[in-house]
């Protein structure tokens, strides 16, 4: 099983994101992280098709994520948007989005994610 994470290029998703999900316990999914490494996923739909499940890290608004939450969408792939505590997601998430989840930190957010996944 495929896990795409999407989010804003306006947080520190290295530590915030990244960084709990590679530390976590996801045994038989492989996480997608988008701006690691050499993956890049920008602007090249047919890499999407064999994901999975969407994670998407919704506290920031991003053009660029919405646009990918509108291909994973048209695909039927599951979304799943979190947002930190404070921040308020856009209502337009609700109409492409299977759950939005508040999470209080980086613990909870990988916590959160594993629930979603179990």
């Amino acid at each position: 099983m495929k896990i795409y994470v999407a989010h804003s290029s306006d947080i520190d998703y290295e530590n915030e994101i990244y960084g709990p999900l590679k530390s976590g316990d996801f045994p038989g999914y492989t996480i997608i992280l988008p701006h690691e490494g050499e993956v890049n996923f920008q602007n090249v739909r047919d890499r999407y098709k064999d994901i999975d499940i969407v994670i998407a890290e919704c506290s920031k608004p991003s053009t660029g994520m919405g646009i990918e939450l509108g291909w994973f969408f048209d695909d039927s792939k599951p979304i799943f948007c979190f947002y930190k505590n404070g921040a308020k997601p856009s209502s337009a998430l609700e109409a492409i989005a299977r759950e939005i989840i508040e999470y209080s930190d980086s613990e909870d957010f990988v916590r959160k994610v594993k629930e979603i996944i179990a």
